[in-house]
């Protein structure tokens, strides 16, 4: 293969593996003439077991001194270089003037994905360089950074603003060079290319895809800036469930930590010996660049509308992005990589002891999990009264956070976006066991010795995918509570959540290939959710011999709430007050429920429906579906049914007189 010279990054790049950087203008670039050469040869399979390398694994909080390597980690770290190991793919050897690449029998396209994506962001970092995940484009007074994790609209953005007559300076990942302390730092420009999925990419501007097996692919960009340019404004991308587009100013501390929450390869820089010059570097930028928080609706993006409100804000920033605020004068986290959500506040008995594993609230989409988690949430906030409105629906333990992709990628150290289906799923077992021991670790730092509750997380995936292979892992998990519900109700509640007629939802309970996060031909914020058939579903929950696990079914819940939700406190290992239970039960009762989310609104209603609580009720299914409907659900989940004692009743409706007129 020939070797040729590229340019990115402010960097010149001598490499025996095709680049889609921008051609150097030397292109047979001498090697000592290179700031980094690219070549194949062996790898070791781990750097050297020694006291004096520190290894990111599955460790606390950062990386650790550790003489062994740790099972099921993709880096080995040391402050001068790095080893990834992609399974099946290829390993990298990382030092700042060097990459080694050993293929594993993969394609070219499978190998520059991940040299142009983890590789790259730690060989800059090893450069002394600030990385972000963050898009770039340039604007009048500098340069524009589009912050945020995959999924949240970066690219799309950054092309539609190019499209606008800005130009290009870096997609997806953006690197910082330091200037005198006090200036804004710069951004250095990659290639005049971009990566998009094909869900927001028209066929005629597609170019070659990425790599096999992902819907994603290359697009050149109309306009590219060349220059290095310092960076003027940051707009924090995230997504909502309401219709309209909502803009924020930040504060420097906020600013602050949103750039640290966005830092590509973090759990890294300790090792690396980069937190001080990442925090140097981070001060400046707050103190220099204008930081907006931009809320866009969930699905479409529409991208036109959201670059004409960003260029706007842009060109307002002009010459008077100085803030007020300094940035605060505080260390950086120890912690690398804490999940993205909270548990609320309780009060807490000194003598008890902290609890590390995860719980997971389980259950196909529809099944009550939420109502189980608003009864939780407020049995552990026990200083609430009779009376009180009861904790926020908006602050429920058990959120999403815990399938976050940044979460994901920071602790296994692969862009999920860059993983086929396939491949992340051999991962998650070992994300999760990462993920609780963060979670763990999270708890200890922040002083929360004396929580006294496993760390509930929520889940609608199937506990095995379509092909099999497990999803979840008992290491660090205390165990899971899977709620099951008349799937004749489901179809009911989950038409109205999804705001899709019934017969389009009974397919989708009877779709083996179905998924909670839909990715069309592209990715979503939170990581794909296998749901498989409904009854598929409850099969892999309740056959799986892998975690402890109780069965809730959620018409005895309704009917005898006190024994069937004490039984789930029990079993979580929460200790035991019945007047507790009970005022926890009657605070998350649906009225008081609905009343919340009319008064604040839910964060998890889908953007089209017009709520997401409703009866609370069983047996609904009878006035809403019709015999064909009925008979629909019987033919596609009858043995389940059956299983579970929910056939009778069907079959005994099905011989009656019941209409067969449709209400969907």
């Amino acid at each position: 293969m020939a070797v040729r010279g590229y340019a990115a990054f402010g960097l010149s790049w001598r490499s025996a593996i095709e680049l889609p950087f921008a051609v150097a203008q030397r292109p047979e670039l001498p090697r000592e003439a290179a700031d980094v050469t690219v070549r194949l040869g062996e790898t070791p399979e781990r750097l050297p077991a020694r006291s004096a390398v520190r290894r990111i694994s599955s460790s606390s909080h950062a990386a650790r001194l550790r003489a062994a390597p740790a099972e099921g980690s993709c880096w080995d770290v040391r402050p001068e270089e790095a080893l990834l190991r992609v399974p099946g793919i290829a390993r990298f050897l990382v030092r700042p003037a060097e990459v080694v690449v050993e293929p594993l029998g993969s394609t070219d396209d499978d190998v520059v994905t991940f040299l142009i994506g983890s590789v790259l962001t730690t060989l800059l970092q090893l450069r002394g360089m600030t990385v972000l995940r963050a898009a770039a484009v340039e604007a009048d007074a500098g340069a524009v950074l589009l912050l945020g994790d995959s999924g949240s609209g970066k690219s799309v953005l950054a092309r539609a603003l190019v499209a606008r007559g800005h130009r290009l300076l870096t997609d997806h990942t953006t690197a910082l060079t330091p200037v005198t302390d006090g200036q804004r730092p710069v951004v250095q420009p990659a290639y005049p290319r971009m990566r998009l999925w094909a869900d927001s990419l028209p066929p005629e501007s597609r170019g070659p895809r990425v790599r096999t097996g992902l819907e994603k692919f290359w697009c050149e960009a109309e306009r590219f800036a060349a220059t290095p340019r310092p960076v003027d404004a940051v707009f924090w991308l995230q997504a909502h469930n309401r219709t309209e587009f909502d803009v924020e100013r930040l504060p420097a501390n906020r600013a602050f930590w949103t750039l640290w929450e966005h830092t590509a390869g973090k759990r890294l820089l300790d090792v690396l010996a980069q937190r001080q010059a990442h925090y140097l570097a981070t001060q400046d930028l707050v103190r220099n660049a204008a930081f907006f928080k931009v809320r866009r609706p969930d699905w479409p993006l529409r991208a036109n509308e959201l670059a004409e409100r960003v260029s706007e804000l842009a060109a307002g920033v002009g010459n008077t992005h100085a803030v007020s605020e300094r940035a605060p004068a505080t260390s950086l986290p120890r912690s690398a990589s804490a999940p993205r959500h909270s548990h609320g506040t309780r009060q807490t008995d000194q003598r008890t002891t902290p609890r590390a594993e995860m719980f997971w609230i389980a259950g196909y989409p529809k099944s009550g999990s939420t109502w189980l988690r608003a009864v939780l949430t407020n049995y552990l906030q026990d200083g609430l009264q009779d009376g009180d409105e009861g904790a926020s629906i908006n602050a429920l333990v058990g959120e999403w956070g815990v399938n976050v992709r940044g979460n994901f990628d920071e602790l296994i150290g692969l862009d999920s976006a860059d993983l086929r289906p396939d491949e992340l799923a051999l991962h998650l077992p070992r994300f999760r066991e990462l993920l609780a021991e963060e979670v763990a670790a999270r708890r200890r730092r922040g002083g929360d010795e004396t929580m006294r509750s496993p760390y509930f997380a929520k889940t609608h995936e199937a506990f095995q995918g379509p092909t099999g292979g497990v999803r979840f892992s008992p290491i660090g998990t205390v165990g899971a509570v899977y709620l099951v519900r008349n799937p004749l109700d489901v179809a009911v509640s989950y038409a109205h959540h999804l705001q899709w007629s019934v017969d389009r939802t009974l397919e989708r309970m009877a779709n083996p290939a179905a998924q909670e996060v839909p990715a069309i031909q592209g990715i979503r914020r939170l990581l794909p959710n296998p749901l498989r058939t409904w009854s598929e579903h409850v099969a892999s929950w309740l056959d799986q011999q892998t975690l402890p696990m109780c069965m809730a079914r959620y018409e005895y819940l309704l009917a005898a709430p006190h024994a069937g939700f004490g039984r789930i406190v029990r079993f979580a290992g929460l200790e035991w007050h019945a007047e507790r239970l009970a005022r926890a039960i009657d605070q998350a009762a649906f009225p008081r429920l609905r009343a919340q989310e009319a008064k604040q609104g839910f964060n998890e209603r889908q953007q089209t429906a017009p709520t997401f609580f409703r009866a609370g009720v069983a047996g609904a299914w009878r006035d809403v579906l019709a015999r064909s409907q009925v008979q629909a659900v019987v033919d596609a989940h009858g043995p389940m049914m059956a299983r579970l004692g929910y056939l009778q009743e069907a079959e005994m409706f099905l011989g009656s007189n019941a209409s067969d007129e449709s209400s969907a």
